[in-house]
């Protein structure tokens, strides 16, 4: 009997050994952006120089790599993207790279369950491109990134050691948000608000800006005590080469910012923009 539990003793210790938690020399990293209206994800461990010569080295020029350590690096967008002029559907991919000398090749391919590149199958990619290396100051630990953000472009950057690597990526988003309003409108055709967030959108994008008029007219029929409705009209009038209406809206905009604000005796804070709009007309 005692030796029976001298065993079992000696199995559940084994077993709190293998469940403990270590600290991993190259952690994970999950990596969320979204961009326009698509969303970038992405999943790699972050390996470390420690004082050792990477690019070259460490990792050969011409060899098979996977953008960060352990299992494969993964890429997810939420909506198709474009990228150097290659259409990638949605979904999630393995990330990974040939560093060489002059230009490196980039590879998005659909396995990803891979431990580094172990089991890759060129018949699998999706994407094969050529990103030139850009010279930067040493970056001790690996990291990718999403950077250069607008509405419908950004980069996923690779910096380590003293190599940056930048991935050209573009997004659909104004065809997606002409989608979106088309069907907002169509669904609640007496939401001022849904006039007005498509006006506005129109009014930041200088697209789409007699549309736009006729949305902020809406937006005054249907909510005419609202001062921003006034000042938001006011800037798609001038737009829409419409100055002299353009000033009168935003004048009453300031007046009745100003009395909503007197309501609750505080300042107008809109005041001066709305004042410096004026002048400029």
């Amino acid at each position: 009997m005692m030796k029976k539990i001298l065993t079992s003793m000696a199995l559940a210790g084994s077993i709190a050994v293998v469940a403990q938690e270590l600290p991993q020399p190259s952690p994970s990293t999950h990596l969320e952006q979204r961009v326009g209206l698509t969303d970038i994800t992405l999943d790699y461990s972050r390996p470390s120089m420690n004082g050792r010569v990477i690019f070259g080295d460490l990792v050969p020029f011409g060899s098979h790599w996977r953008a960060g350590a352990n299992q494969n690096t993964k890429v997810t967008f939420s909506k198709p993207v474009t990228i150097e002029g290659n259409e990638v559907p949605a979904g999630t991919y393995s990330l990974s790279m040939i560093p060489n000398k002059g230009e490196w090749t980039v590879i998005l391919n659909t396995k990803t369950d891979m431990w580094g590149v172990d089991g890759y199958s060129q018949d699998q990619d999706v994407l094969r491109i050529d990103a030139a290396p850009q010279a930067i100051s040493s970056v001790e630990t690996m990291r990718l990134s999403i950077e250069n953000i607008s509405v419908s472009k950004a980069e996923i950057v690779l910096d380590w050691s003293d190599v940056r690597i930048a991935i050209p990526v573009e997004l659909n988003t104004m065809e997606l948000a002409m989608a979106n309003i088309q069907k907002a409108v169509t669904e609640s055709p007496e939401d001022w608000k849904v006039y007005r967030n498509a006006a506005n959108f129109y009014n930041q994008n200088n697209i789409e800006l007699p549309t736009a008029l006729i949305y902020m007219e809406k937006v005054i029929e249907l909510n005419p005590d609202n001062w921003y409705n006034y000042y938001l009209y006011a800037q798609v009038l001038a737009k829409n080469d419409r100055k002299k209406e353009a000033k009168k809206a935003a004048n009453k905009a300031l007046d009745m910012g100003r009395a909503d604000a007197a309501k609750n005796n505080a300042p107008f804070n809109y005041a001066d923009t709305i004042k410096r709009f004026v002048s400029g007309l």
